[in-house]
């Protein structure tokens, strides 16, 4: 069974480093390409929720069934429908939870959908290994918040639009409850951005 990377950084770029080399890890898996275009593309399958009584869609990978986001498909090269799928993806499966106390872990993409949940280098991992498999350029944004500003306590990705040329990264924050693709706290005292440049 893969388990998650556990280790330390001395300072914000070596924590960066660790959370690409994870995006990385999670590209290699010919698995996940597999699972984002069948989110972008609709290629569900269909079952009976027990609970409802009603149809509802779904995707295996991994030999794990996730729920599918019950969207229109995408036209093709729709790079903004694909986002909001894949944003709505990771919302119907994964949630925010805690690592453990002083431990700090890092997990693949696949490690995070089979568990069901990750903090927010998890989910960085997640969102910036389904955009890029499918074109996105994408960058890890690490900030402070302003009660403590000389601390950096947060990272979520941003996702370039368009894929050809990005002139516009849209910060994918998933931790709180409610939000949608573009919020972002409104203390933030520093932020720095990292792009990830692949191998």
């Amino acid at each position: 069974m893969p388990r998650a990377t556990h280790t330390s950084s001395s300072n914000i770029n070596e924590h960066v480093a660790l959370i690409h080399r994870q995006v990385l890890k999670s590209l290699e898996d010919a698995e996940l390409r597999q699972l984002v275009v069948k989110i972008v593309s609709d290629s569900y399958e269909w079952r009976m929720n027990p609970r409802s009584g009603r149809q509802e869609p779904y995707i295996v990978a991994w030999g794990k069934q996730f729920k599918a986001p019950p969207d229109l498909p995408c036209e093709p090269r729709d790079a903004e429908c694909e986002l909001a799928k894949i944003w709505n993806f990771v919302v119907l499966n994964v949630r925010y939870v805690y690592d453990p106390v002083t431990i700090d872990t890092f997990a693949t993409a696949k490690e995070t959908l089979l568990a069901g949940g990750g903090d927010c280098d998890d989910l960085d991992i997640l969102f910036e290994a389904m955009l890029h498999i499918i074109g996105f350029a994408t960058k890890a944004r690490v900030v402070s918040v302003t009660a403590s500003p000389n601390d950096w306590v947060h990272v979520y990705p941003l996702a370039g639009l368009p894929k050809d040329n990005p002139t516009l990264w849209m910060p994918l924050d998933s931790t709180v409850t409610g939000a949608e693709p573009g919020w972002e706290y409104p203390d933030i005292a520093k932020r720095k951005d990292f792009a990830f440049r692949g191998a």
